[in-house]
């Protein structure tokens, strides 16, 4: 049986995902601590007390969705198979972190914290995962390759892209991501 939630980890839970669904939405910027926690149901003092900040509680929110263990826990020789099945399934339960990271580049704190999430969070372990000469360049390419997926799947759908992939559009994916590993250079 699992080990219910006290409340208190509940209400931070429900800050976080009102704070990651408004951040991915509208952005740092537009958005305002108020509009987080209406959405959570909960005080606007939470934020501080659990957070601190609206910036803490951004930064809380994108690091909770960068989590680069679900890339690094695919095997190596079926990589790409892997990443495309990953990418490929139903988001619905989870917010896209790509939109973010897009709408962070418009404001200067929020974009700070943002690259230096991606880098400490995504960049440096997918590094030291592929260990190998160009690990870093590696890594910058599955991140290139995963933002141009879901740019064009969710923030400007092409139809190619949209539902569940065509067969030929997702061997070419696959091939293209077990390429970062399989390339001599």
């Amino acid at each position: 049986m699992p080990i219910p939630l006290r409340d208190s980890d509940r209400t931070k839970a429900a800050i976080l995902h009102a704070a990651q669904v408004a951040f991915s939405t509208r952005g740092y910027g537009a958005t305002g601590v108020r509009d987080i926690t209406a959405a959570a149901g909960v005080n606007a003092s939470l934020v501080s007390r659990y957070f601190g900040s609206k910036e803490k509680l951004f930064e809380s929110a994108l690091s909770e969705l960068l989590d680069a263990s679900v890339i690094t826990n695919i095997e190596k020789p079926e990589f790409g198979r892997g990443l495309v099945a990953l990418f490929a399934q139903s988001e619905q339960y989870r917010v896209n972190v790509l939109p973010m990271l897009v709408l962070a580049a418009g404001d200067p704190v929020s974009r700070a914290i943002a690259d230096r999430q991606l880098r400490e969070l995504v960049i440096k372990p997918l590094t030291v995962w592929f260990d190998r000469p160009n690990a870093e360049e590696r890594a910058a390419r599955v991140v290139l390759l995963a933002s141009g997926f879901f740019l064009y799947r969710i923030l400007y759908p092409l139809p190619a892209w949209e539902g569940d992939l065509a067969p030929a559009s997702r061997k070419w994916l696959e091939r293209a991501f077990q390429s970062v590993i399989d390339d001599a250079d």
